[in-house]
């Protein structure tokens, strides 16, 4: 970056570039919940058959596409935002201090210097010549420049030194947000491809990480979630945002957006089932990547003479350097799969589009999910179920089919009314242990502190549907929906 690239810069271009990228992931978005929650929904209602499944795969890879075109191009309209936002700010003081330079009866060059006439009081009969000053940035070096200039005979030439140095501060403001930007921006390029693989995501993992980074400073001029904020407070911050800023936080800092109580439903689940859909692919490829257990689990030794079978020794290699870890994987990722498969199931048996609420592969130790069935911000009922004794990520599938049973009971009592009931596990539950467990006998169970502990987030999560279900069922204002 220079001074004419950046006196030529307008900001406003790369905005508008964000709205199209943006628009566009708005389209995708719609696109992907009008296939899953009516074309898909709709065709698990009427048809049934080896046909009618493989339109159903076709379907599904159809929408994982449009999820990720939706949360790519949001990354790449806030990317472009926040370019705009560090870039403008320069050019927005390169301006002032030209347009001083000019006020100033200078002259600006082509390379950012700047040109001044003569002037002062005459010395030896001659007006002190004119002359360049060429910027200087640093604190130490603009300072030496600065105090040459005030004891210089022409006046001219202290506003020249001034302005040039703010001109070399922008460009070079400039400079680094080019640099720092320029590599993220490129790096958001999709394969050329018509498939979405584990790869692609993680791909899109990295860049959100790198973006964000990038961000920082735009992120800065956007008011932060309030800290420690009630559901109250997370409500009245993400409705005062305008629609940039909701898209930058959605694309850049998905994982804060989806965790606060009392912002909408759709879109704490935009947020999530974008982290969801990266974690899953991050956990299935690291998986993929342990090595197959040795074939020679176990080897025969000879003790007093009888042959007794005992682990290998390259099995316990490969267990002492990836048992654990694949157990931590096999559990988690046993744990998505079962959330994927009903966002799958929307339409099954009059099943209602899926909402998750909070997901956390390692959240409170045992993972963390929070799912709707139907949005509760526009239910006439709402039930939430909370698992016992036991729960964990790995077996979320029971608990899910719970909440699904509890969907089906309670829609039968009221016809005609929205129900959405919340299998909500945001805690650490009890585990039991039972006589010849090694350790306490009693059951974790038996103890009120696990319920205690997770009695304030519960109920901060319920504070959280009251107010977003209130602002969604608010009386119409100028025609418009609060």
């Amino acid at each position: 970056m220079d001074y004419t690239t950046l006196k030529a810069l307008n900001p406003s271009e790369f905005t508008e570039a964000a709205g199209g990228y943006r628009a566009l992931s708005k389209s995708a978005s719609a696109s992907k919940d009008d296939i899953d929650n009516r074309v898909a929904a709709s065709m698990r209602k009427a048809l049934r058959g080896q046909a009618a499944e493989g339109a159903m795969g076709e379907l599904k890879r159809l929408s994982d596409n449009f999820h990720y075109v939706q949360t790519e191009c949001g990354l790449v309209s806030a990317a472009l935002d926040g370019f705009a936002h560090d870039v403008g700010a320069a050019k927005r003081k390169l301006d002032v201090a030209v347009a001083d330079a000019e006020a100033g009866r200078c002259t600006v060059n082509a390379d950012g210097s700047v040109g001044y006439p003569s002037g002062g009081d005459k010395v030896d009969g001659k007006v002190p010549e004119g002359g360049t000053a060429t910027g200087l940035t640093g604190t130490a070096a603009q300072g030496v420049g600065r105090q040459a200039a005030s004891f210089a005979l022409n006046p001219h030439y202290r506003v020249a030194q001034e302005c040039a140095d703010r001109i070399a501060e922008a460009v070079k403001e400039a400079t680094e947000s080019d640099e720092r930007w320029a590599p993220k921006l490129k790096a958001l390029k999709a394969d050329d491809d018509l498939t979405v693989s584990d790869r692609d995501w993680v791909d899109a993992k990295s860049d959100t990480a790198g973006a964000a980074k990038a961000a920082e400073h735009y992120l800065d001029s956007i008011e932060h979630p309030p800290r420690d904020g009630n559901a109250e407070d997370n409500a009245q911050w993400w409705k005062g945002l305008g629609p940039e800023e909701r898209s930058a936080y959605l694309a850049l800092r998905p994982e804060i957006v989806g965790a606060l109580d009392g912002v909408p439903s759709e879109v704490r689940d935009e947020a999530n089932r974008a982290v969801f859909s990266e974690t899953k692919a991050k956990y299935e490829m690291d998986l993929d990547s342990i090595p197959a257990e040795p074939a020679n689990r176990h080897k025969t030794v000879y003790a007093t003479g009888r042959p007794i079978q005992v682990d290998s020794d390259e099995w316990k290699a490969w267990n002492e350097k990836y048992g654990d870890r694949k157990s931590q994987l096999l559990s988690a990722v046993s744990g998505m799969r079962a959330i994927q498969s009903r966002f799958d199931r929307t339409g099954a048996d009059g099943l209602p589009e899926a909402y998750l609420l909070g997901f956390d592969p390692v959240g409170k130790g045992d993972g963390k999910v929070i799912l709707a069935n139907g949005n509760p911000d526009t239910a006439d009922h709402t039930a939430v179920y909370v698992p016992g004794t036991g729960t964990n990520l790995e077996g979320i599938e029971k608990d899910l089919t719970r909440g699904e049973r509890l969907w089906s009971s309670s829609t039968a009592l009221v016809p005609g009314q929205n129900v959405s009931t919340i299998t909500w596990f945001d805690y650490d539950a009890p585990r039991s242990a039972y006589p010849g467990d090694k350790g306490d006998a009693i059951p974790e169970a038996m103890h009120d502190s696990y319920a205690e502990k997770a009695g304030p987030t519960l109920r901060e999560f319920m504070d959280g549907n009251r107010v977003a279900h209130q602002a969604e069922s608010a009386p119409a204002t100028s025609g418009t929906r609060r």
